[in-house]
Formats: C-alpha cells, sequence, structure tokens
C-alpha cells in the first residue's frame, strides 16, 4: 500500500498538466493588487497634475492682483470647480475625507542670478512683489485606499508680476532769471556761463531716453563693453555728461544751449560719482547698448544738469554776489552748500515697488540789502536795512507705492508714489559762514542786525531781529499717475500744510525786533523817531521786498533740485510686466 501511494505521488510531481491554472490561482490576487495600484497612481498622477495647473494659474492671478491675492485666489479655485478653504497654517491636516485647503503667502521675489533659485523668494519681505499658493487636497483612489491608505496632494507655486516705474524728486524752476541762474550754475561749475533765457526754456522743455544718455556717456568713458552697472560704477566729469547730452538730444534749440556749455570750459576735475547721480534699478544688468528694454524713461536735460553740478560740488560751498541784479533789492550775497546724496540713493531711479529716491541735504545763506524809499528810514534816518535769511533743507523722499495696469494693457497704467518734502527750518539770523558747509554740526544762529548808523551824526539807530519757521511734513502724500500724465511730462506737488504763504512772509510775520534809538550831543531841535516808530518802518520795508527775495530763493533753491517745504515728483515711465511663474 505505501509502495502505491509513495508511486502515485512521484508521478503526480512529474505530471505538467494543471500547472498554469495553479498559477494563475496563485498570482492573481497580485495582478489584481498591483492593477488596483496602477489605475490609483495614474489617476493621482492626472489629478495632482490638473491641481498644480489650477495652482500655478492661481498664483499668477495672485501676483497680478497682490493687494487682493487672498480674494483672486479663491476665485481661481472656484472657477475651475475646486472649492477650497483658506488657511493660514498647512501644517494642521485635514480631518475630513475630501478636504481641500490652500494657503497664500506674499513675499518678495529677488530677479538675480547670482542668488540660488530657491532662496530668492524670501517670505514676508516687503515691499511685497510676489505671491506662493500651497494646495492641499484628499487624493481620490478607487481601489487601493485598503492598501495605501488616504492619498495626499499638495502642490506649489509661487508668481511674481514685475511691473516697473521711473521716477524723480527735486523741484522745477517755476520763473527763470537768466543772471541768477548763470551766476549759480556758474559757480557750480567753477566756469561762467552765459546761457540766455531762451536756452534755459529750452534745457527745460526737452528729454532724452535714459538709456540712450546712458549708452553716449559710456562711449564718453571709453567703456566698449559691458552692462550699465559697469558704467555706473565709473565718474564722468561736468563736461562728458553734457558731451553726453549732446549726443543724445534731437531737439536744435537745446543743441545749441549745450554746445554754449561745452564751450565754457568746465573743469575736469569737477567729477560726478555715477551711482550717486542716476539709478537704473534692474537695467543696470543689461549689457550697454540695449535699446529695446522694456522699460525706459525720458528724462529732463535740466533736471540731469542740475544733479550733476550739485553732486560734483558735493560738500563744497558756492558764495556769489549779485549785487543790485535782483529788482527790488539794493545788493545780494548768497552762499549754498550741498551735502552728500544720501547712501545708496539718488534723485532719478528705475525700480519696483518700495522704490526710493532722495534728494540731498542743502543749506542756503542770503544776504539782501532793502532800501527804504521814502518814509521814516529814508527821510530822517536816511538808512538801509540788511535781511540776512539762513535756510536748512533736510532730504525729501519719494517712495512709489504701486504700479499698477489694470487692463493689462499699458495705456492703462497707474502709478503711485508716496513723496514728502524734506523737514526745513529756515531763520532771519546770522551764523558763521564758515559753518555753512559742516553738515556734521548745526550751525548756530544769532540775532541779526538790521540797522547800525548814525543818523546825522546826532541820532544813533540800533536795529536787531530774529525769526524762525519750521516746515515740515512728516506724513507722505500718495500721489497718482496715470499713463496720460506720464506722457505729458507732468508734475505733480507735494506740499507742507503749515506753509500756508510766502516763505518770507512768514519769516516777517514771526519777527522779534529790538531797536534802541539814542540822541547824540543835546539833539535840540531834532526828530527823534521812537523806537516803537522804528520797528514799525523796518517791518514795513521788509514786508515790501517778499516777492523778490521769495523768487530769489525759490529759484536757486530748485536748480539744486529742492525746495522749501515743497517737493516735486514726476514720473518718467512704467512697464507692467506680465505676471509670472517664477519657482
Amino acid at each position: 500500500m505505501f509502495r502505491q501511494l509513495s508511486r502515485k505521488f512521484s508521478q503526480l510531481g512529474r505530471s505538467r498538466s494543471g500547472n498554469f491554472a495553479t498559477m494563475f490561482a496563485l498570482t492573481l490576487p497580485i495582478g489584481i493588487a498591483c492593477a488596483a495600484f496602477a489605475v490609483d497612481e495614474g489617476s493621482l498622477y492626472v489629478e495632482r497634475r490638473q491641481a498644480q495647473s489650477i495652482t500655478d494659474l492661481a498664483a499668477i492671478y495672485a501676483a497680478a492682483n497682490i493687494a487682493k491675492a487672498d480674494a483672486a485666489v479663491l476665485k481661481v479655485f472656484s472657477n475651475n470647480l475646486q472649492d477650497a478653504t483658506l488657511v493660514g497654517d498647512m501644517s494642521s491636516q485635514g480631518m475630513a475625507a475630501g478636504f481641500r485647503q490652500v494657503q497664500v503667502e506674499k513675499g518678495r521675489y529677488a530677479r538675480d542670478p547670482s542668488v540660488a533659485a530657491g532662496k530668492r523668494f524670501v517670505l514676508g519681505a516687503t515691499p511685497f512683489n510676489a505671491v506662493r499658493v500651497t494646495f492641499r487636497k484628499d487624493g481620490t483612489t478607487y481601489f487601493a485606499n485598503a492598501l495605501l491608505g488616504q492619498r495626499t496632494i499638495v502642490t506649489e507655486a509661487v508668481a511674481s508680476a514685475p511691473a516697473e516705474a521711473a521716477f524723480s524728486i527735486g523741484s522745477r524752476l517755476a520763473s527763470l532769471n537768466d543772471g541768477l541762474l548763470n551766476s549759480l550754475l556758474g559757480s557750480l561749475l567753477d566756469t561762467s556761463i552765459s546761457l540766455s533765457l531762451m536756452d534755459y526754456n529750452a534745457l527745460l522743455a526737452t528729454d532724452v531716453s535714459a538709456l540712450q544718455f546712458m549708452n553716449a556717456l559710456a562711449t564718453e568713458l571709453k567703456l566698449t563693453a559691458g552692462t550699465y552697472a559697469d558704467v555706473l560704477k565709473s565718474e564722468a566729469t561736468v563736461g562728458q555728461i553734457v558731451s553726453a547730452l549732446a549726443t543724445t538730444t534731437k531737439d536744435k534749440a537745446a543743441d545749441v544751449a549745450l554746445a554754449k556749455l561745452l564751450g565754457a570750459n568746465i573743469p575736469g576735475s569737477l567729477k560726478v560719482p555715477l551711482a550717486h547721480f542716476i539709478d537704473l534699478g534692474q537695467l543696470s544688468k543689461l549689457s550697454t547698448g540695449y535699446s529695446t528694454a522694456g522699460l525706459d524713461a525720458n528724462v529732463g536735460i535740466m533736471e540731469l544738469l542740475g544733479a550733476a553740478a550739485a553732486i560734483a560740488n558735493g560738500k563744497n560751498q558756492v558764495a556769489l554776489d549779485l549785487g543790485g541784479g535782483v529788482p527790488g533789492l539794493l545788493q545780494v550775497k548768497l552762499d549754498v552748500a550741498i551735502g552728500e546724496p544720501p547712501q545708496g540713493y539718488t534723485w532719478f531711479g528705475i525700480g519696483e515697488t518700495g522704490k526710493i529716491v532722495r534728494t540731498a541735504q542743502t543749506r542756503l545763506r542770503l544776504e539782501a540789502t532793502v532800501g527804504g524809499a521814502g518814509g521814516l528810514l529814508n527821510g530822517v534816518l536816511g538808512t538801509t536795512v540788511k535781511l540776512p535769511i539762513y535756510v536748512e533743507l533736510a532730504y525729501g523722499e519719494g517712495q512709489l507705492k504701486s504700479v499698477s495696469c489694470p487692463t493689462g494693457k499699458p495705456a492703462s497704467a497707474v502709478v503711485t508714489v508716496a513723496a514728502k518734502p524734506g523737514v526745513a527750518e529756515v531763520w532771519l539770523g546770522e551764523i558763521n559762514p564758515a559753518d555753512l558747509k559742516l553738515f556734521d554740526k548745526k550751525p548756530k544762529v544769532n540775532p541779526a542786525q538790521l540797522i547800525n548808523v548814525n543818523a546825522v551824526n546826532l541820532i544813533k539807530v540800533e536795529v536787531t531781529g530774529s525769526a524762525n519757521v519750521d516746515i515740515g511734513n512728516m506724513v507722505p502724500k500718495n500721489l497718482t499717475f496715470t499713463k496720460n500724465d506720464i506722457d505729458n511730462r507732468v508734475i505733480k506737488n507735494v506740499s507742507s500744510q503749515n506753509l500756508t504763504q510766502s516763505l518770507t512772509s512768514s519769516l516777517i510775520g514771526n519777527l522779534t525786533l529790538n531797536a534802541k534809538v539814542s540822541v547824540l550831543g543835546l539833539g535840540i531841535g531834532l526828530f527823534v523817531p521812537s523806537e516803537a516808530a522804528v520797528k514799525t518802518a523796518v517791518t514795513g520795508l521788509l514786508s515790501g521786498v517778499t516777492a523778490p527775495v521769495d523768487k530769489l530763493l525759490f529759484n536757486a533753491l530748485s536748480l539744486l533740485g529742492v525746495k522749501v517745504g515743497e517737493a516735486d515728483i514726476r514720473v518718467h515711465g512704467v512697464s507692467c510686466g506680465r505676471s509670472v511663474l517664477v519657482l
């Protein structure tokens, strides 16, 4: 029996019939599991691709509408049948099956190839120019859920909208006086200038392309290769800047005025550190000769000349004796000192939201001699009055707050700049002229001696006076520019609210006078004016010359790009780059 059973088992082992059925039965569960896994993985792959596409679209839309990024993201998900819940923290797990969560994070993306791609987006860095969107959802599985558990799909995208604008801060000349401007500009450039009012008007009315000007300047500097950043690392003489402007301009009248400046023999020792002169932002990374940039800007020739003259003369003091060349004033002496521009800032810049431009710190000392036209001072005292004014201006500032193209087209561009003028202090008083250019300390202002005379050698009259006006606006004001404003060279102004009248009138209104009238000898038969009458006469005389003094002050400061209690802002160009994925 045993042998029979053994023989049968041996025969069964050698038999080949039925093996395929056995193997199929054994491997079928494994095949079914693999097929289920493949189906689910394929489904998850497609679902992940769809989720990534929606996340990318949401990030792009959010970057284009960064002020309302949350609403923009939710709208994209809703429109794509992916209703999601906005969460502030993705670390918490979804509790229910089928959950969908989206997180929107703002930050700043730096388009800098020297920075590793993964580090170019800095979360929370302001001003915002990029958005990161993270989407998490419960993946759909059909067969393998029991084996693999719940599968979560997480997608992420970072998009940035590189909108930029070119803008400047300064003060523009309003009422021209060619004698004053020639004297001041000539002193800044250490030469003799003889431009006419027609010349100045031509320079004021003409713009040049910023990039074409930089190309011409690179040629003047003999830089045959490199980027605009390489040009900005250099120094240029004022003569080279004027020559580059002459090469760039296409206006004949402006070309004539520039030719006169070129013939004025401007000293080659006056050099301008170009990094303090103009800021091209991201455009500085372009190679020189580039003329089809997404953003170019037209800049005023007179603005460039004034800035170049002021920077080249930084920390130096200019003294002018205008004699009787100012109508209404017998004599005028003017001292001007210009500080170095704030470190890292220029008066003109190109950049994204958050870009700042600033003016330089400036000091001015004016001494005007005013003559009495009849009345007590002329009829009895036969004298003149000295009017010394000292002005100290801190830097003004403009910050680019927003750049947008609501319709996506350049014609709809809107640029907002927050501007505030520099805090100013104005005195009627005397300072030590040597302290004017010492910007590390504040000059001491003493009461001014307005009159000190002996009338007919019998009456001595002494009048001293002092006044002080603080002008400041610590709250920036938003100025909005449309594309039409930009194209038409519109300049918008922000002024301090506490400067409600002319500068000199403000001083005269706060004037404190001390008068002393003494009789020499017996003084029999002499008319001796009272001290009150002398004060009234002096105040009346000074009040009558507020207009020419104001005009003189404002024109002198405007040439240097500053103004008391005011700041002018101009937007020179705008580019609303399309929102694009960056990570």
